[in-house]
């Protein structure tokens, strides 16, 4: 019931940027116990990491929630919606194998106006805190991703304010360089992943070498 009133209320863009608004003054923990109820006890979210590795220093695309009063930098991509079917009840269908993949292009492309094309999944995240929303235990999945029309037409895009954020929850987006990104407030659980394990999970960024596609 609460996850449909969620959907019905990002229909009405003026009604979402309103209660977004209320949203971010709450305390950290009377938002993630909100989203606890939202979400059960999980919150299974999918993120697109997407870096261009044509330039020096690589840089990464990132987004600005405008939601989060902290950490309010971090990567595109949304929550894994229920899929059809009763957990109550037997007889459920199974969830297509590329569930994941499809929640993220549907989120990037809702939120920023931008079709990726999903390489590979770098890294799963169980992580039991997060200290912008404590609550529901949360669930990452991390994939290596490409726009589909090339990192020179999203560049040119965003420079002419063709692609911009199509959503109230993001206040902006932006290419950063990969040593900058400690000058960003990051959302701490995509902080943990872009500074202490991109380095292992893809160690020739350092050496810029592109991605096979």
């Amino acid at each position: 019931m609460l996850v449909w009133l969620a959907r019905l209320i990002e229909r009405y863009p003026r009604l979402h940027t309103r209660l977004l608004r209320v949203w971010r003054s709450f305390p950290p923990r009377l938002a993630g116990f909100l989203k606890g109820h939202f979400a059960r006890s999980w919150v299974v979210g999918a993120a697109a990491v997407m870096i261009d590795t044509d330039v020096s220093p690589p840089e990464l695309l990132l987004v600005e929630h405008s939601y989060r009063p902290r950490g309010a930098w971090g990567l595109p991509g949304g929550s894994l919606d229920s899929i059809p079917g009763n957990p109550s009840r037997p007889g459920s269908p199974s969830s297509p194998d590329d569930v994941l993949e499809s929640a993220l292009r549907r989120e990037v492309m809702e939120e920023l106006g931008i079709e990726v094309a999903a390489i590979h999944l770098l890294r799963v995240d169980a992580i039991p805190y997060v200290v912008e929303e404590p609550g529901p235990y949360r669930l990452d999945f991390y994939y290596r991703c490409l726009p589909k029309e090339g990192f020179a037409i999203l560049r040119e895009g965003m420079a002419a304010g063709r692609i911009k954020p199509r959503s109230p929850e993001i206040s902006r987006m932006r290419l950063v360089p990969l040593p900058a990104l400690d000058e960003y407030d990051l959302f701490s659980s995509d902080a943990r992943l872009l500074c202490e394990d991109l380095s292992r999970l893809e160690p020739g960024l350092t050496q810029s070498a592109p991605i096979d596609t």
